[in-house]
């Protein structure tokens, strides 16, 4: 006898994705402990024991939404590969650069997600860390060609995080640059013009790798 795979249908198919970005926007908002699943459903405005049936336990669908919310940003690293073979140091270094921060600009959510994740040690945030974040360092180094500031990002965590904050902070806090500058942080104006000045600050530091007692890759 022939089985015949079951296909989930379009209505269901779109009622997993909203569920999916009502997920992400909640966790990443709230964290993991903050959002319910009726607060779930109701951002998705779904019906009571979709979100069981598509995903199981709570557990289960914070799984998948950081698999939402991350996945796209580590094709996007990997598909960069073929691209930077070959370009001199500065150009991929602006490719690099320039790709991360509009990355950022057009998912917030993955900064803030890690940032709910390091309130207090859990087996969320090494599931990310064993899933993603090196994964993406060894692509890193992979995409950097040994370059220095590379190899000082994925080494020296004090490099790490300050380059990490000033690409991706502005769009965390867009609230507070609006406020305090009057500033679009998603305008395209402001994303070239941070992508210019991060770039200038790299080329002003002196970034040296770090031997610290842990490696992470």
């Amino acid at each position: 006898m022939t089985v015949i795979e079951k296909r989930p249908s379009q209505k269901g198919a779109l009622a997993r994705n909203k569920i999916l970005q009502a997920a992400v926007d909640l966790f990443a908002s709230r964290g993991h402990d903050g959002a319910s699943i009726r607060d779930i459903e109701q951002r998705a405005g779904v019906n009571r024991g979709l979100i069981t049936y598509h995903f199981g336990t709570k557990d289960d669908l914070w799984k998948a939404a950081i698999d939402h919310a991350f996945q796209p940003y580590f094709d996007e690293l990997q598909s960069m590969a073929g691209m930077l073979r070959g370009l001199d140091p500065e150009t991929r270094q602006r490719r690099i650069i320039g790709g991360f921060i509009r990355a950022s600009a057009a998912r917030p959510f993955i900064n803030q997600l890690m940032i709910q994740e390091n309130y207090e040690p859990s087996w969320r945030s090494d599931w990310i860390v064993e899933r993603f974040l090196i994964p993406a360092a060894q692509l890193n180094r992979e995409l950097g060609g040994g370059d220095p500031w590379m190899i000082a990002f994925e080494s020296n965590p004090h490099i790490r995080y300050i380059l990490l904050g000033a690409c991706a902070m502005p769009f965390s806090l867009s609230l507070e640059a609006q406020a305090l500058f009057g500033v679009d942080v998603h305008g395209q104006e402001f994303i070239d013009r941070h992508i210019e000045t991060v770039l200038k600050m790299i080329q002003a530091v002196r970034i040296e790798p770090h031997s610290s007692p842990k490696n992470h890759v």
